[in-house]
């Protein structure tokens, strides 16, 4: 687009409504249409092909186009800082120009933009100046430097009244963009305090220099230290300020900014803390701050006392009081306590009607507007609609958990000044204290407790044991360890409103904060209220949790919370009273809660087979009657072992559980003629047998793998037992696929080869196009449980493409929970679908193009893992498929050049994705059986590849390496001596580690490869190692990397390398994380910086920040300290993470 063309579409992309060629036919601007959506967003390219005009008519041309742009804001004199620029192009005087910039861009935004913040606007203005216009921009700094410096500076700057700091923000903008600038910019700056008219704006002007120049910051520190009366609001813009260079985590953005400044700690605090004095942050923060600096804290308890004006300030104030009242020190001030009480009073607005939300108006809840009478039943005659509304269930993610945080809108928020001062005795603190005790009595899990304990944990110097332990000796209050647990479950993980909890981008599963406590030593840890009460009150607790009701109606219902108690319970602490689990079975819905009851009485037979055998017969629930049934059954089937020793123990077998009653599910089979189902030994087998697998599957409510009847095929010749199903399926057919006998699918597709999945597939989609898109799904889950690879690639291929939305869903969910249906690991499920693609054992593959000549072409894959393309004809390599000739059968040819072209592109996906995979095993330790071993790295022609290249060891039930091998092109394995080495049948096998190995073997290994010249596909041998340490930790997470810098490509590729996925997309597509999930151990990696965004360039500089490991449970996160993970894993990431910064 030449620059005529630009010209007429910046026409069309401004508010100037009529064509090119009227605007240019007239100079009488009023007769030309404008929309009153006066912006022009061209702006910046406009003003680039403006300057590069050679042609002084086309120059005109897009002058007279500013002229109409400019036309009536003219009048206005209000248009904006956008339009400064383009006024001197057509009026060539700067200071005339400035009027638009009239401080703003409208009379009520005035004050806004006097600020540091409202600022950045005016800095693109002359930014934009300098740019383009270098001459005249000097001589306008050099006329206000000038006017600076001399005598009569106040006279003139007073004239020009606030404005004068327009000037003064040009002169800062030359300061700002070049540290290195010559000094009279930097003199005037400093001077500017001494002569401009208005000292708070000259502060916001300077402030945006404090890490340009030490000079600079000293003067503006001394002269804030001598004009008290600023220093707040002057820090919380200047907090406001850094908080926007990162969004994801502000306290991380200022600190850094302010500490590498030497910015005073007074300071700090109030720019890290009073813009968000309502955040938990602020509360431990003001009692850290006393802790650690107690004279900084004193000066902002004096500074913040001396300035009550306001409700901010007088909260802020009862903070830090609290802070003194706790830590029982007798500075603090009862008289400004008394005038910042008053500000509790705000309680009671979140009582009464607002409908300042349009969205979430809030209805009256009190007739009084006396805080005492609040929750008086006779003085507020709304008591019972206040207490519905807190406590309804609907209403929870509302009230008790939102982004905005303000004392304004949230009564949970104004709850933290009310219990800071909780054991503060004063007269006027009488009936806010009433108030907070009316909060315990009626609203105690939902706020009472929970904000208490935050507050109090937070401030304070005591433990949260001794704060927990305030509550329960509190008489007055009646607290109970059962309500203080509960407090801690309430909506746990969103079981009451669907909602997680979102703190700082970080999920937590209790609304709860994440608390900041002391230890009997004042040293600030990391605590949770349910760790402390398991650990301080484990045996109340349990008493607690042996109380059936209390299960049935707080624990059973809810999912997480029923998950995390048993988890807790059972799996961190080995409860070994199963009285639990057996109530939580008995009254749960919860799907994933059953699982877990069910898989821990399964697994701990020698303490729960007694209940599971009264309940098996005593539970009126056929579910669960079923469920125990079957762990009876499981159990049993122990004696046999993985399968049946013999014919006589199969019968011993089917004479236990063969059910006549059950026969009447299977009364079909008399209609169809079975072909006879012989044993493996030829002889007829018992038709008791058959009946019963049929019987077993036709009684499930949902596909379902039973292992008896596993076993039992396995006695059953293989052939006899098929072609019967083929006749239960023909009959099946026959009947137009009759919905209540759908269950013969089951077997028919559990025991069935290829060729009877493929003839069931396409009634997948059959069912779907004719309106019975339930029984397609059906047979989705019906195909998975087959487990075989085939299966399995087919299931996968519907989560991506299905005939129906309904199809794809239950594809999605199948494959999700097909791992636990086949009672393997997903990463087991991942082994069991890779394809081979066709390629036979010995990984080729032949093409032909048919016809006279029947050409046929050899596919195989090469030493660096890329497909190559023999002519078979010739006998050499090609680097794609020829075109077809006349001899050659055209269909079949071009069939098989798509077929190439399919395979290159698919096979390349496969060896990139095996090769993130292989790097996690890697990472993780992974380990296979041997059978396992050869079924994915034997049997697969292409997984063979990469077994011949990496290196294996086999390990022992401990975890330790046995020996490390190789294996070979024949298929033997060989050690490090290359002496063949046997494999036992037991043996568990991953890649070793190079931490596991010494630098002889490490070394003898590499010469290995190198004599038969194989290149690794991942880097093993050559993995740089080392541990992590006590000093690269603090608060569990590992910061010794923090504030490195690194480029932005690099951390690209090491997310893209190890397969990590992008954090939360914030505003502007940014975002602060990769991450790594390991579903193996389990473990979430959050890898932090700065910030990165979409389209960033590669060569920019990125502040790395920490590196995080959370433990994952049903998706649930928690922090956990590095050492604790798995010592392979942790150190791993951590030296892969390290290496990227060359260290």
């Amino acid at each position: 687009m030449n620059l005529e063309e630009k010209l007429e579409a910046y026409y069309k992309n401004s508010p100037i409504e009529d064509d090119m060629k009227k605007c240019e036919s007239t100079n009488d601007f009023s007769k030309i249409k404008k929309n009153s959506y006066d912006y022009f967003y061209g702006r910046d390219a406009f003003l680039q092909d403006y300057f590069s005009i050679e042609d002084e008519a086309l120059k005109k041309r897009y002058e007279h186009f500013v002229k109409i742009l400019l036309y009536g804001n003219d009048k206005e004199g209000e248009g904006g800082t956008r339009y400064v620029i383009l006024d001197y192009i057509v009026s060539k005087d700067f200071e005339k120009s400035l009027r638009y910039m009239a401080y703003g861009y409208e009379k009520r935004h005035k004050e806004n933009v006097r600020t540091l913040n409202g600022e950045s606007l005016i800095y693109t203005v002359f930014e934009d100046f300098n740019k383009y216009f270098s001459k005249e921009f000097q001589e306008y700094t050099d006329k206000y430097i000038d006017i600076i410096n001399n005598n009569d500076n106040k006279k003139i700057l007073h004239k020009m009244g606030r404005d004068a700091v327009i000037p003064l923000i040009a002169i800062c903008s030359v300061i700002k963009n070049n540290k290195e600038c010559d000094e009279k910019y930097i003199n005037a700056a400093i001077k500017s305090f001494d002569v401009f008219p208005n000292l708070y704006d000259t502060l916001n002007v300077i402030a945006s220099l404090l890490d340009k120049n030490e000079d600079i910051k000293n003067k503006f520190v001394e002269v804030l230290n001598n004009n008290e009366e600023y220093i707040i609001d002057m820090n919380i813009e200047i907090g406001h300020y850094l908080r926007l260079l990162d969004y994801s985590n502000p306290y991380k953005a200022k600190d850094k900014f302010l500490m590498a400044i030497n910015y005073p700690n007074s300071f700090i605090f109030i720019a890290k803390h009073f813009e968000d004095y309502f955040n938990y942050e602020f509360i431990y923060g003001a009692r850290d701050l006393y802790l650690n600096y107690r004279e900084d804290f004193y000066k902002i308890y004096h500074l913040v006392g001396n300035d009550l004006k306001n409700d901010r300030n007088k909260r802020i104030f009862i903070v830090l009081s609290g802070v003194l009242l706790e830590h029982n020190d007798n500075k603090i001030d009862t008289n400004n306590l008394k005038v910042a009480e008053h500000v509790l009073q705000t309680i009671v607005n979140k009582f009464t009607e607002d409908n300042s939300d349009r969205y979430n108006k809030r209805p009256a809840f009190t007739t009084t507007e006396k805080i005492e009478e609040i929750f008086d039943k006779d003085k507020n005659k709304l008591f019972y609609t206040l207490i519905d509304y807190y406590t309804d269930k609907k209403n929870i993610y509302d009230l008790y958990s939102r982004y905005d945080r303000s004392p304004d809108i949230r009564l949970e928020t104004e709850l933290y000044y009310l219990y800071s001062l909780f054991n503060y005795d004063s007269a006027e603190m009488k009936n806010y204290k009433k108030f907070a005790i009316d909060i315990f009595k009626y609203l105690p899990i939902h706020l009472g407790i929970r904000k208490y304990i935050e507050v109090q944990a937070s401030i304070g110097s005591k433990t949260l044991k001794e704060v927990i332990d305030s509550l329960l000796n509190n008489k007055e209050l009646n607290i109970t360890l059962k309500e203080i647990l509960l407090s801690y479950y309430f909506d746990y993980a969103g079981d009451f409103s669907n909602y997680y909890y979102d703190y700082g981008g970080k999920y937590l599963p209790t609304l709860y904060k994440e608390l900041r406590c002391v230890d009997e030593n004042n040293n600030v840890i990391i605590n949770s209220v349910k760790d402390e009460l398991f650990k301080s009150y484990f045996e109340d607790i349990t008493n607690i949790l042996n109380d059936d009701e209390f299960i049935k109606d707080n624990i059973a219902g809810y999912k997480n919370t029923a998950l995390d108690i048993l988890r807790t319970m059972y799996n961190k602490y080995n409860y070994e009273n199963y009285h639990l689990i057996y109530t939580v079975l008995e009254n749960t819905k919860r799907a994933e809660v059953k699982r877990y009851c069910i898989k821990a009485i399964s697994d701990n037979e020698s303490i729960t087979r007694e209940y599971v055998e009264k309940m098996s017969e005593k539970t009126r629930s056929s579910e669960l009657k079923g469920a125990l049934k079957n762990i009876i059954k499981n159990w049993n089937l122990k004696k046999y072992g993985d399968n049946f020793k013999s014919i006589d123990e199969a019968l011993e077998f089917i004479d236990t559980y063969y059910n006549t009653n059950y026969e009447k599910n299977i009364k079909f089979l008399d209609d169809i003629h079975l072909t006879k189902v012989l044993y493996n030994n030829g002889k007829l087998a018992d038709e008791r047998i058959f009946k019963y697998i049929i019987m077993e599957y036709m009684n499930l409510v949902e596909p379902t793998r039973l292992k008896d009847c596993d076993m039992l095929t396995e006695i059953l010749d293989t052939s006899s037992f098929t072609n019967a199903l083929e006749m239960l399926y023909i009959y099946w057919k026959d009947s137009n696929y009759e919905a209540n006998k759908k269950n013969i699918l089951i077997p028919y597709l559990l025991y069935s080869d290829n060729s009877k999945i493929d003839k069931v597939y396409p009634l997948i989609k059959e069912f779907a196009k004719g309106s019975r898109t339930v029984m397609g799904a059906f047979i989705v889950k019906c195909i998975a449980l087959n487990g075989k690879s085939y299966a399995l690639i087919l299931v996968d291929s519907l989560t991506r493409k299905a005939p129906t939305a309904k199809i794809k869903e239950v594809a999605i969910e199948t494959m999700e929970n097909v791992a636990y249906l086949l009672d393997m690991t997903a990463d087991e499920l991942s082994d069991r679908i890779i394809p081979n693609f066709g390629f036979d054992r010995k990984g080729e593959k032949v093409l032909s193009y048919g016809g006279e000549a029947k050409r046929t072409f050899t596919l195989s894959i090469n030493n660096d893992l890329e497909l190559t393309i023999t002519d078979n004809d010739k006998q050499k390599i090609i680097k794609s498929l020829p075109a077809p000739n006349s001899k050659d059968d055209k269909t079949e040819a071009d069939n098989a050049k798509k077929e190439c072209t399919a395979l290159k592109k698919e096979i390349k996906t496969l060896i990139q994705s095996q090769k993130i995979r292989l790097q996690k095993v890697l990472l993780n330790g992974r380990k296979w059986t041997y059978d396992n071993f050869k079924t994915v790295f034997v049997e697969n022609p292409i997984m063979n590849l990469f077994a011949l290249k990496l290196i294996w060891g086999v390990y022992d039930e401990n975890n330790n390496l046995i020996e490390s091998f190789r294996y070979m092109e024949d298929g033997t394995f060989n050690t490090v001596d290359e002496e063949e080495y046997t494999l036992k049948e037991n043996a568990l096998i991953t890649l070793v580690h190079p931490s596991e190995l010494n630098s002889d073997i490490i070394a003898k290994w590499k010469t290995q490869l190198s004599d038969y010249e194989i290149l690794q596909p991942i880097e093993q041998l050559d993995f740089k190692y080392s541990d992590i340490k006590e000093k690269d930790i603090i608060e569990d997470k590992i910061t010794s990397l923090n504030s490195k810098k690194i480029k932005a490509g690099v951390l690209m590729s090491l997310a893209n390398k190890y397969d990590m996925t992008r954090g939360e997309t914030m505003d502007g597509g940014s975002f602060c994380e990769y991450i790594l999930k390991d579903t193996y151990l389990n473990i979430a990696v959050h890898i932090s910086f700065d910030y990165m965004y979409f389209g960033m360039d590669a060569n920019e500089d990125v502040e790395f920040g920490d590196i995080e490991f959370c433990e994952i449970n049903d998706g649930i996160e928690t922090i956990i300290n590095p050492l604790k993970v798995e010592k392979r894993f942790a150190s791993s990431i951590y030296s892969i993470v390290k290496s990227v910064f060359g260290d």
